[in-house]
């Protein structure tokens, strides 16, 4: 009997114990502490994030040509900067070199039928000279009239012969301008395939290639509901995990009003509609062509509520923050609007400058005395 009389003794000096110890806790424990931000009326912007590949807006490529005939030269190397209008290949073109090198004969010619036609002259004005000593100027130029008529019609002639001949000269050097290829873009040369000169296959790669590296764009894709949200002139970020540090400021200059054709299966069938768009990079850009882009592209702008993403909870498709009101947190529901990055627009549940919860912890619950460190 007495030991049941100190067990229960026990319990109950045990259960005044914990009592004991949880009013303790309540009244002279310290408030959970946590960090708040403010809420406030900030410009915010939505984006669409868009792969992208980086491209020369100005370029130029020359491949071999059957109907120009075999590279006679390509006058340009790797790395070289060009000027639009320099010229980068020469074809052979054997027809027209053999009417070229008969031109600088028949001009050649001409010049000297010209000069023999001259020195005829010069010999019939010494035999005028001694004649009008001898009989007079009178009668010296009438005897030799014959002759001065005749070497002054083969002048002529002469004449016109090289006229027409310099005229074939230049006709000729027109028509070397198509063997001649020549820089679109001023620029810096970026390939050079010698080996292309001889051989043209059914995949071609350029025997030349010209580009300007001051001037990059970006292409990409956008879904057929995605394409509504975009317009020209809309600012853009672009960025690249080559250099995860940097970014670069650009914006749209086109949008496809047609999508791409991929040229692939049944077209009867549902397929992803694409519509290209490019970037246009502002300054320089440290990448090569051909790397790989994220594009951030804003698409809206406004000014609202603005939280960070951090003092976010979900639960049961609903949002929520604390809301810290006089020490107690206050769970709330909230809706979310338009989002950039961390940063999200609140529609509805909070008003600015209010204090809300960053981070919150499981540790806190709604009603629950906090103080903000």
């Amino acid at each position: 009997m007495k030991k049941k009389i100190w067990i229960g003794i026990g319990v109950a000096t045990l259960i005044i114990l914990m009592v004991g110890v949880s009013v303790y806790r309540t009244a002279f424990a310290k408030p959970l502490a946590v960090e708040v931000m403010e809420v406030k009326r900030e410009k915010i912007s939505s984006s669409l994030m868009v792969p992208g590949t980086l491209e020369l807006q100005e370029e130029q490529s020359i491949f071999p040509s059957p109907e120009l005939g075999k590279v006679e030269e390509i006058l340009v190397e790797v790395g070289q900067k060009v000027k639009k209008g320099d010229v980068l290949v020469r074809f052979d073109n054997t027809q027209l070199s053999l009417e070229i090198e008969q031109n600088k004969i028949s001009v050649e010619s001409g010049y000297l039928r010209i000069n023999q036609l001259q020195k005829q002259k010069e010999h019939l004005d010494s035999r005028k000279k001694e004649l009008t000593e001898q009989i007079g100027k009178k009668e010296a130029e009438q005897q030799l009239a014959p002759e001065y008529d005749q070497i002054e019609t083969e002048k002529r002639l002469a004449n016109l012969d090289l006229k027409q001949t310099l005229l074939q000269k230049e006709a000729l050097e027109e028509r070397i301008k198509d063997f001649e290829l020549s820089s679109l873009v001023d620029g810096i040369v970026l390939t050079v395939n010698e080996n292309m000169t001889e051989l043209v296959t059914e995949v071609q790669e350029p025997l030349v290639q010209v580009g300007s590296l001051q001037n990059m764009i970006a292409t990409g894709s956008l879904s057929e509901y995605d394409v509504l949200k975009v317009r020209t002139g809309q600012k853009v970020i672009v960025k690249s995990d080559v250099l995860p540090n940097e970014e670069w400021q650009g914006e749209i200059i086109d949008v496809a009003n047609v999508p791409q054709s991929t040229g692939l299966g049944n077209p009867l069938e549902n397929q992803a509609v694409q519509f290209p768009i490019i970037v246009q990079i502002n300054g320089g850009i440290e990448l090569k062509p051909g790397f790989q882009l994220i594009m951030e592209i804003e698409t809206e702008e406004k000014e609202g509520l603005v939280i960070s993403s951090e003092a976010i909870i979900y639960e049961d498709d609903k949002t929520f923050v604390y809301l810290v009101n006089d020490g107690i947190a206050h769970k709330q529901e909230i809706e979310i609007g338009i989002t950039s990055g961390e940063r999200m627009e609140v529609v509805e549940g909070l008003k600015a400058e209010d204090m809300i919860v960053l981070n919150p912890s499981d540790k806190v619950s709604d009603g629950m005395e906090v103080t903000v460190e």
